[in-house]
């Protein structure tokens, strides 16, 4: 079970490549306020829906207030919720922004981002270099921009 932000599942959303997520881990827990983000259009509330529904994710609350507040102040409300319910719960979490991911390995949160999902599916030999390639594709096709130093840690 890995606890996700918003970023990677609404990227994963609109490249058509949610799959992806499915072949690296079995669960997905949400807070929600991640929800709430990705409820924002029609499109990926819908999808969420239905991840939600098949069991492959779960919404769960934090209980630590106090904490998100904390959080909250320096990060949006899905990264803070997001980071508080992690350490509630010593759980993992999947995070792309820089100041949540450097915020959250400060509180001793192990993160991966996108990239470090695709790097992991090709090195398991998961994705092969052809299907790697083309999600890094579509990937700097949208709002994601993958560095040439990432592309070839991803593909090395």
């Amino acid at each position: 079970m890995i606890i996700a932000d918003s970023t990677v599942l609404i990227t994963l959303i609109n490249i058509d490549e949610f799959e992806i997520l499915k072949l690296f881990i079995e669960k997905v827990t949400i807070t929600n306020e991640v929800y709430t983000e990705i409820s924002i259009q029609p499109s990926t509330k819908k999808f969420i829906d239905k991840e939600i529904a098949k069991g492959f994710i779960t919404v769960k609350p934090y209980k630590n207030r106090q904490l998100f507040k904390e959080i909250n102040f320096i990060l949006d409300a899905g990264e803070a919720s997001s980071i508080t319910l992690a350490l509630e719960e010593n759980l993992p979490l999947i995070i792309d922004e820089k100041k949540g991911r450097k915020f959250a390995k400060a509180k001793g949160v192990e993160v991966i981002g996108l990239v470090g999902i695709l790097r992991y599916l090709y090195v398991e030999k998961i994705l092969n270099h052809k299907r790697s390639k083309e999600i890094i594709d579509k990937l700097n096709h949208s709002d994601f921009r993958i560095s040439q130093k990432l592309l070839e840690i991803i593909l090395s």
